[in-house]
């Protein structure tokens, strides 16, 4: 019987998951169909590192997400990200998904450096993978992005994940996916965001996502979104609380159960100028 749940969840984790596991978006992507490569904030250490470098303050961030339901198709995910100086932004993750059967255990690092209205960031990740009865394989993978203003209005942005592309085993010269994204997003305020973009796994079908953020206040955003190939539906909501980022989303797909997604992020205080002088 354990072998047969562990060969079904192989299965639906290969069709469903194996293309995104790395690449489905974190934080306030997730409410918006995963469309992420084109956003620079916080998150974008996890989605797009070429983003990273907009970021004005020190943020420690946390997430949750369960995918259809299943016991042991969580992935749980921690990172801190800071600016520095010369337009430059970095920080650490780690992130983790599966059960004792099928564990991904993933360390990062990240950096990214902004100039004008263009940045550029670079991701190495020391990425782990455990398979009950089979052992465990160990590799570095690396992913390069970048975001763009083009106009007061349109933005940008470009990924590619596992540029070196990773063996995972001799054996039929298995390797981790090569998953290219490229997409535009138009801000025409401050307070709407609709982002399309295509993404490629080399050895999946295209995929296109779409999504869409609103802020009805300042501390109180709705999203929604959707992507193909296989259709998922988004939905959500994120509210800010004195320094604190409160985010949920809801993923649903047309076979399986719904997928949710929590997460939160923690805003340091900035220095003032005659604190740092001190």
């Amino acid at each position: 019987m354990r072998f047969i749940f562990f060969l079904c969840s192989f299965l639906l984790a290969s069709i469903y998951i194996h293309a995104q596991i790395r690449t489905f978006g974190i934080g306030r992507a997730s409410g918006m169909g995963n469309a992420a490569v084109t956003l620079n904030d916080e998150w974008a250490i996890f989605n797009n590192i070429g983003g990273l470098a907009w970021i004005e303050k020190t943020v420690a961030m946390t997430s949750f997400d369960n995918r259809f339901g299943m016991a042991g198709f969580n992935t749980v995910t921690a990172g801190i990200v800071a600016p520095t100086k010369f337009g430059m932004a970095g920080g650490l993750t780690i992130s983790q998904f599966g059960s004792d059967a099928h564990r991904e255990t993933n360390f990062s690092v990240g950096i990214s450096h902004k100039i004008s209205n263009v940045s550029i960031g670079l991701r190495a990740n020391y990425f782990q993978l455990v398979i009950d009865g089979l052992g465990t394989r160990r590799m570095m993978t690396f992913e390069f992005g970048g975001v763009m203003k083009l106009t007061e209005t349109l933005w940008f942005g470009a990924h590619i994940y596992n540029f070196n592309q990773a063996k995972i085993a001799d054996f039929q010269d298995e390797r981790l996916p090569v998953v290219m994204k490229a997409g535009i997003s138009y801000r025409p305020t401050e307070k709407l965001i609709v982002s399309l973009e295509t993404e490629k796994d080399i050895a999946f079908p295209q995929s296109i996502k779409a999504g869409l953020e609103y802020k009805i206040l300042p501390s109180l955003a709705l999203r929604t979104g959707i992507s193909t190939k296989p259709f998922v539906s988004s939905y959500g909501i994120s509210f800010a609380f004195y320094a604190f980022d409160f985010i949920y989303s809801l993923n649903t797909h047309q076979q399986l159960q719904p997928s949710h997604h929590l997460a939160l992020a923690y805003r340091f205080r900035q220095l003032k100028k005659k604190e740092k002088e001190q």
